[in-house]
């Protein structure tokens, strides 16, 4: 069995009845008006059963991982938590053009996809949050109100010394 047969096992993706709740109730149509039924939860579970590797097109990328199809699904197939690990043996393998990516440290964000929706969405101000993950980015916001702080020297600056000096 190979992994990815084992992360189907895992997940349930075996124990789908194809009643097409999960595509029913994904809100990728709405955020990606070019996505297909091959980038759908029914398609990438049919795909993955018929065809177990890791798709090298971008169909896996699409997911938001809301688990709302999860929630709703009768046979309790965990199709975001699939997604997710096959996803990560994806990138282990070299597929990396579909992820993003910290900008400071390198750690895997979300898909492209969703960056750039994001993007599109929230504008160019929020493009430095959306580039970088939840510690990098709380240690830039540190680093500014440090900076801010009255009585704290700046960055850079020369420490002034207060009293005698002998």
């Amino acid at each position: 069995m190979s992994s990815i047969e084992q992360l189907a096992d895992q997940y349930g993706l075996f124990l789908c009845v194809e009643c097409g709740k999960c595509v029913a109730v994904c809100p990728m149509g709405e955020i990606y008006t070019h996505v297909s039924y091959e980038a759908s939860p029914r398609g990438i579970i049919e795909r993955i059963l018929l065809d177990p590797g890791i798709p090298e097109d971008d169909s896996l990328w699409f997911c938001l991982t809301c688990d709302l199809c999860t929630d709703l699904c009768p046979a309790g197939v965990r199709f975001r938590d699939f997604v997710e690990a096959i996803r990560q043996v994806a990138m282990k393998t070299g597929i990396t053009e579909y992820s993003s990516f910290c900008d400071s440290c390198g750690t895997y964000l979300y898909p492209q996809h969703i960056l750039e929706y994001l993007k599109q969405a929230l504008g160019e101000p929020a493009e430095k949050l959306l580039t970088l993950c939840t510690r990098c980015r709380r240690y830039h916001f540190g680093i500014k109100l440090k900076a801010q702080m009255p009585g704290k020297r700046k960055v850079g600056s020369p420490k002034v010394q207060i009293g005698n000096s002998r």
